[in-house]
């Protein structure tokens, strides 16, 4: 009777410990979102850097061109990445187009939707990377079929 009332106990904070994880990973999730404003700062930006695979493709000065840019990036919430195991490295060895701001943050998102805030993995509202590397393919270049 001892032996299977302390296996309850046992099994009983075993559960406990990962909900409180996963509770807490979720808490931590939620909390640490940026916006576009946080990323490239709150001032106007005059000139902003593309590039795909660290190629660079061109700087944009002309206003109409950062604005479409800028409204693109600007419909989603960076957060953390959600998945508790990260895609390994090989998987994110993809196309990657990216937006480079005057404060030299930088935006990126891999053919395979995966975004990155200054080199560091992150996810989009509702998982919609591949959304929003096809608006920006479309920006980068406005003369692809």
């Amino acid at each position: 009777m001892r032996k299977s009332t302390a296996f309850v106990f046992a099994l009983c904070g075993t559960a406990l410990l990962v909900l409180l994880f996963i509770a807490g990973r979720l808490i931590y999730i939620n909390m640490h979102e940026q916006t576009l404003a946080q990323i490239a700062g709150s001032g106007v930006q005059s000139e902003l850097k593309l590039a795909e695979n660290d190629v660079p493709i061109a700087d944009l000065t002309e206003r109409a061109q950062i604005d479409a840019v800028l409204t693109a990036l600007g419909g989603y919430t960076y957060t953390e990445y959600p998945k508790l195991l990260h895609p390994s490295d090989r998987s994110l060895g993809g196309s990657t187009l990216t937006v480079t701001f005057g404060n030299e943050s930088s935006i990126g998102v891999s053919a395979d939707g995966f975004v990155f805030v200054d080199g560091k993995l992150r996810d989009v509202e509702g998982s919609r990377g591949k959304e929003l590397y096809h608006k920006l393919y479309v920006l980068f270049y406005p003369n692809a079929e």
